[in-house]
Order: C-alpha cells, then sequence, then structure tokens
C-alpha cells in the first residue's frame, strides 16, 4: 500500500513538473515582440465603413472624418494590408480626422502580435494618390479637412452634406 501511495505521489509531482513547464514555455510565445521603426504610406480609413463597406453618406472623406472624430478605430489600408492606427494612449482622431480617406505617410513604430498590425504614430503627413495626378500636399495645406466653423455647419441644408 505504502509503495502504491509512493508511485500516485511521484506520478502527481511528475505530472505537475510537465504542467509547469508547459506553461512556462506557452508564456514566452505571449511575449511581445520589440516594434520596428517604420515609414508607412497608404489611405487613412475608419475600420467600420472601410470593413462594411457601408458609408452614411456618398461623401466618403466627411463620412470617415466623422466616424473617427466619434471613436472609431482609424486605420492605414495599404496595398497588402490593413494596420491599425493609435497614437499612444490618447488616439490619433485630433492627427488623422483631417487626412481620412486621403492617402498619408505615417512614421512610428509598428507592433505585430497574433496577426496583428498596429502603428503606434510619431508623425503623419499627407501623401500623394497613387492614382491621381494631384498633389496631395497642396490639398492639405488648403483644405485641413475640417475645422470647428465647418464642424458647426455639417447640418446647414444649404451646404447639400446632411
Amino acid at each position: 500500500m505504502k509503495t502504491q501511495r509512493s508511485i500516485v505521489i511521484a506520478a502527481g509531482v511528475a505530472a505537475g513538473v510537465v504542467f509547469t513547464s508547459v506553461l512556462m514555455a506557452g508564456g514566452d510565445r505571449d511575449k511581445v515582440p520589440p516594434p520596428r521603426d517604420v515609414t508607412l504610406t497608404g489611405k487613412i480609413v475608419d475600420l467600420h465603413s472601410f470593413m462594411t463597406d457601408k458609408f452614411e453618406s456618398s461623401d466618403h472623406v466627411r463620412c470617415t472624418q466623422r466616424c473617427i472624430q466619434a471613436g472609431v478605430p482609424a486605420a492605414l489600408a495599404t496595398e497588402d494590408e490593413l494596420i491599425i492606427i493609435g497614437e499612444g494612449q490618447k488616439g490619433p482622431a485630433r492627427t488623422i480626422a483631417p487626412l481620412a480617406f486621403r492617402y498619408a505617410e505615417l512614421k512610428g513604430k509598428l507592433y505585430e502580435r497574433k496577426g496583428i498590425k498596429y502603428i503606434d504614430v510619431a508623425s503623419v503627413k499627407a501623401a500623394k494618390d497613387p492614382e491621381s495626378e494631384e498633389d496631395m500636399e497642396e490639398d492639405w495645406e488648403t483644405d485641413r479637412g475640417w475645422d470647428d466653423d465647418e464642424e458647426r455647419d455639417h447640418d446647414d441644408p444649404e451646404r447639400g452634406d446632411q
């Protein structure tokens, strides 16, 4: 009986050691790899409108601006992928909304985890639309996308953008 009890105890200890080793090894897989400094170019989108292809109006720029300002997560749509945009813990709305649904160049730290990419933005500037001959830099300088007056007037029926 003592021998049988000793075998059960030894088996329990061995199982505990194996289980602990597996847990510790698995913990390394969940470590966040260090970020990379990157410069990326793509179109700034809000995830809801982009993923569902549902815009509240035919003006995709204004719709995307409003969604980002309202807190819908923003992303950078490149030719190959979609990268979530962030700006520290405050979020990117004030920085990104003026360039909504336009091409932009973002610099920052790129994080990758479990197949998801996230850029913590350090700087952003307008970029040329690869499908257009128009210089986006000029548009950015003359039209910041929105301002306080424009926000107050967005429901004005005479403007036709309800």
